[in-house]
């Protein structure tokens, strides 16, 4: 707050609705607004009916009932300006005066509204201007040992329910090349979802924002997320990216393997070993105070020299290596810090940074493609920790 001349944060929100929220409340389920003036602790201003919940912030309480939020409403008919006023009040009492960081997840229209209601009656307050990376995206980017511990817990159901789905996939039988649930069914893409979120449901993450299992064509498609009636063959390219969290909101886990049951074709096997070598390479281009940009660019290279294009040398390419190397992971499954080609990409790797290594290879015209990814911690001492820990095989036996 100091270095980028913010005197306070406001936020206000409910925690199971914005991964800031819950960061900001230390994940108590609440709606409530936040305040912290710089060098002061934090205050919640919170709803009577919350306020056991609310302890579970480990913050000051303040109950919103102080304000008389009852007579503000009544006074002013119009919400917004009754909302304006209350948020008024709250600054006028904690004596919040100069620059303000303003936070919460509000549609445009309305916020922009009750910020412009809001300085009309309070003039002494100048709203924070956030041209780059925000306060709390700053203070997300790193993790405290605790946040890597819950990251871990989630890697540990992920890669469990990934295991198990393939040796239930492996004890069924095989007919005309197509995997039989039993004697009449086939095996679907979405009985392989089905039986990820059952698995990861049993150990308490769910798949809030979804999860990818594609074969074949829309395997080589980065984001599709596969067709659930479509029968699972053997000797195609499967990209299953799982990517949950902890159940009632919390940290995330992003796990990508590529497998093909039975057998793969030699060309997938070929590009199989590129996207691996790739992904070695990135990982050992990895030292604090090295620019996320520069690895980038490297793993750009790498596959360009191996004759397949990139966004570096081909900015519109569908094909070949067309997304950015990794993103970071905690509260959102993408969040700060970031891999890209942007000269505008100022992240470096840094102690305390958690983040996914990625590269993939996809030619849909072909009906493959190929993605592994790794979650990476910089410890506090610099190592760079793969938190992963799970093989990376193609060929699931059959």
């Amino acid at each position: 707050m100091r270095k980028m001349g913010v005197d306070a944060i406001y936020a206000v929100g409910k925690a199971s609705a914005d991964t800031t929220m819950y960061y900001l409340f230390n994940g108590a389920n609440i709606y409530a607004h936040y305040v912290k003036k710089r060098g002061s602790p934090a205050v919640v201003i919170h709803s009577p009916i919350e306020r056991e919940v609310a302890q579970k912030s480990g913050l000051k309480l303040i109950s919103i009932n102080k304000y008389g939020i009852r007579n503000i409403f009544e006074k002013y008919p119009d919400v917004i300006k009754a909302e304006a006023f209350f948020i008024k009040t709250i600054c006028d009492d904690l004596k919040i005066r100069g620059t303000v960081a303003f936070y919460g997840t509000r549609t445009f229209g309305t916020s922009y509204h009750v910020i412009r209601q809001f300085l009309r009656f309070n003039k002494s307050i100048k709203i924070h201007y956030d041209a780059g990376k925000s306060i709390l995206g700053m203070a997300r980017q790193t993790k405290a040992s605790d946040e890597v511990r819950r990251i871990r817990q989630v890697r540990n159901g992920v890669i469990a329910a990934f295991q198990h789905v393939l040796r239930t996939v492996q004890d069924m039988k095989v007919k005309n090349n197509i995997v039989m649930k039993d004697k009449k069914r086939m095996l679907r893409i979405g009985d392989l979802k089905a039986m990820l979120r059952r698995d990861l449901f049993e150990r308490n993450f769910v798949d809030s924002d979804g999860m990818i299992v594609a074969q074949g064509r829309d395997a080589g498609v980065p984001h599709n997320t596969g067709r659930d009636l479509e029968m699972v063959r053997l000797g195609k390219t499967i990209v299953f990216d799982i990517y949950p969290k902890e159940s009632g909101g919390g940290y995330c886990f992003d796990f990508t393997r590529t497998i093909c049951f039975g057998y793969a074709p030699l060309k997938v096997q070929e590009v199989y070993k590129t996207v691996k070598d790739a992904q070695d390479h990135a990982i050992d281009m990895l030292k604090v105070g090295k620019r996320n940009l520069d690895v980038e660019k490297s793993v750009c290279k790498f596959f360009e020299q191996r004759g397949h294009p990139t966004l570096l040398s081909s900015p519109k390419t569908q094909i070949g290596y067309c997304h950015s190397l990794g993103h970071g992971i905690g509260l959102n499954v993408h969040e700060s810090p970031s891999f890209n080609l942007l000269k505008t990409n100022k992240d470096m790797i840094t102690p305390g940074h958690v983040f996914t290594i990625e590269p993939g290879l996809y030619y849909p015209d072909k009906e493959f493609g190929v993605r592994l990814e790794d979650v990476i911690y910089v410890d506090p001492r610099g190592t760079i920790v793969n938190l992963t820990r799970c093989p990376r095989k193609l060929i699931v036996e059959m």
